[in-house]
Order: structure tokens, then sequence, then C-alpha cells
């Protein structure tokens, strides 16, 4: 079925490190009809076509350089020089301005993490971009590849809570939410000790925080992760007794 065209814009850019100016498309919010929310903030549409997941990443179409709205502007002259040895140099000019299927947008995503490593940005920037792009494999039912990027994603994110760079980098991430966050990537990965833990950090900002519906998920979701933790471990006991039999 074809995608409906009325539904994307146009917005202007002007890439970091070459300053080309481009136009790369966005989805107008009003045209979306929400489906359901996954645990990890994960969004799903009844047109899955115009998931603005898909068009998060601006790529220039003249050096390669592929950002987001929460990359930093400035590139220091070792940093640009850094781009243009390691993409610029390799790039054959290509669009992304348009129309995005998932094999655009996964490209566009492992194109903005190279970026993002090359530049050094912020560990909240990058275990965004890897969250991403996790949901777009979620999307296509390719596990191995979710998992994957997973990891990668709460590393980020641990050291991002570490470092605290997500209060400056991420409007939208509060202490409340990153805690929630961590743990339950942490439980979807099956490293269940450690999200528990960070549920339970998460309940304890019940005083210091408004955000009640993610202290009310971090309940929910320590439950779960109890009740996983058991029958993961009651599973390996079992197993346990089996070879040793």
């Amino acid at each position: 079925m074809a995608i409906n065209l009325d539904a994307l814009f146009d917005r202007k850019w002007t890439c970091h490190a070459c300053e080309t100016t481009f136009v790369s498309q966005r989805v107008r919010s009003n045209q979306l009809q929400l489906v359901k929310r996954d645990s990890d903030f994960c969004t799903h549409y009844k047109e899955q076509r115009l998931n603005p997941v898909l068009y998060s990443v601006n790529v220039c179409p003249s050096c390669g350089y592929s950002f987001t709205d929460q990359f930093s502007n400035y590139l220091p002259p070792h940093v640009k020089k850094r781009i243009q040895d390691n993409i610029t140099s390799k790039w054959t000019p290509k669009e992304f301005g348009g129309v995005r299927g998932y094999e655009e947008a996964i490209a566009s995503y492992k194109l903005a993490i190279y970026t993002a490593i090359l530049k050094e940005e912020a560990y909240c920037v990058k275990a965004g971009l890897y969250l991403r792009l996790a949901w777009l494999y979620r999307f296509l039912d390719k596990p191995e590849e979710e998992q994957r990027f997973l990891q990668l994603s709460v590393g980020e994110y641990e050291k991002s809570f570490a470092h605290s760079d997500f209060l400056n980098k991420d409007k939208e991430m509060s202490e409340t939410r990153m805690l929630y966050l961590i743990g339950e990537l942490m439980r979807r990965i099956g490293h269940y000790d450690k999200a528990i833990l960070y549920f339970s950090k998460t309940v304890e900002m019940k005083k210091r925080t408004i955000e009640s519906g993610i202290i009310n998920m971090a309940r929910d979701q320590w439950s779960v992760a109890r009740e996983e933790y058991k029958a993961k471990k009651a599973a390996s006991s079992e197993m346990n007794e089996a070879q040793s039999s």
C-alpha cells in the first residue's frame, strides 16, 4: 500500500561538516495513529512506514556526515579531519532525504552511530541511536540484531548516567526515566539482577519526582524481572540436575 505523502514534510538542514544545505523529510505528528507503546518507550503506529523513528537521522548527501537533533553543531578542526578521512573520502553521494523504508533507515542510523563515535558525542546520544536501531530490528522481527543493539544501548546509558551527560544533552530524559530505562533494557537482555537493582533505584525516586507514571512502570517491571529471574534460576537448576544424573 502506498504511503501517504501528505503526512511528510520537508525540513532544511545545514551539514555541520561541509556546510551543504539539504532537505530531509519529517513526519507530521497529527498524521500518526498510535497502536501501542512498549515498556522501553518504543512506539508502534497504525502506519509503521510513517514511524518518526525512520526519519530521525539526517544524512548529508554530499559528504556522508550523519546526525540527529541531539548532535552538537560544533566540529573542531581535528574532528572535521577525522570525518573527512573516515567518511567523506569513502563516500559516494547518496540521497536519504526522501521516503524511507527500513533498509534506508537502518543505513542512516549506522552512519549516524559511526559519525557519533568519530565525533565523540555524548554517551546519551550514542545510546539513543543504538536503542532506536534496536527498535527498527524489532519492527522487522529480527531478535538477534535487536538484542545486539539493546546491549550496546544500555552500556552507553550506564555511562551517561555515571557522567550525568543526559542532563544537558537529552531534554526528554530525567534521572527517574534514565534509571527506569536502564532497568528495562537490562531486563530485555536478560540481566535480571541488574534490572531489579535499577527498578528499585527508580522506585526510591518517588518522593523526589512528579513522574508517577514512571514509578508505577518501574514497580510493574520489577515484578516481571523478578519472576523472569526466578524462572531462569529454576531452568538452570533443572539443567544442572539433568547433566549430573
